[in-house]
């Protein structure tokens, strides 16, 4: 017959048999209901909504007044109010001073309703004339993207808490922008 031997340092022991004890001394809760409909708390909704808007027409000093107009309607409709202002400049292929001068007033326009504006410019002459004349760095440095859905993840990872990709924001993303009326 083997025996094993098991050699336990004394203080060793002495630790185990106390929480041994503890254990065995701690009275079982009987009875107690578990909180099986109760789950982990979810982290609350961001204080506002990204709301993601595309011209229908060019953007030009024509239309520049409809545009702030437009989006200064639809930010007092907003249910949460919004946070982030996605513009969709698809549909511009030039910027005229007039069109930079309209996005100024509306950076300043969020910027009084403690919201954001983000660009999309997928063009390079759109692009480089917002970023040569001091425009795209008056809106902000990281305002300007290449897509809406670049844009929408952006503005998501910009909002307060984790930047997980929910239910909610997958959605958003699948989701077309708003259309804005052409200027009459």
């Amino acid at each position: 017959m083997q025996t094993h031997a098991l050699f336990v340092p004394a203080r060793r022991l002495l630790a185990l048999r106390i929480a041994w004890r503890g254990a065995a001394a701690r009275p079982r809760l009987v009875g107690r209901p578990r909180l099986a409909g109760r789950s982990r708390p979810e982290a609350s909704p961001a204080p506002g909504q990204i709301v993601c808007l595309r011209l229908t027409g060019q953007l030009c000093a024509g239309t520049a007044d409809a545009l702030v107009d437009a989006v200064g309607a639809r930010l007092r409709a907003a249910t949460p109010p919004a946070c982030t202002v996605v513009i969709d400049l698809a549909a511009t292929p030039a910027v005229d001073d007039g069109a930079r001068a309209a996005l100024l007033s509306l950076c300043g326009l969020l910027a009084q309703s403690h919201a954001r504006l983000r660009l999309v410019v997928p063009g390079a002459q759109v692009r480089a004339a917002l970023c040569s004349d001091g425009t795209a760095t008056a809106i902000g440095p990281d305002a300007l993207h290449t897509s809406v859905r670049a844009a929408l993840l952006a503005a998501h990872a910009e909002l307060p808490g984790p930047a997980l990709v929910t239910p909610a924001m997958r959605s958003l993303l699948t989701q077309p922008p708003e259309l804005l009326p052409p200027a009459g």
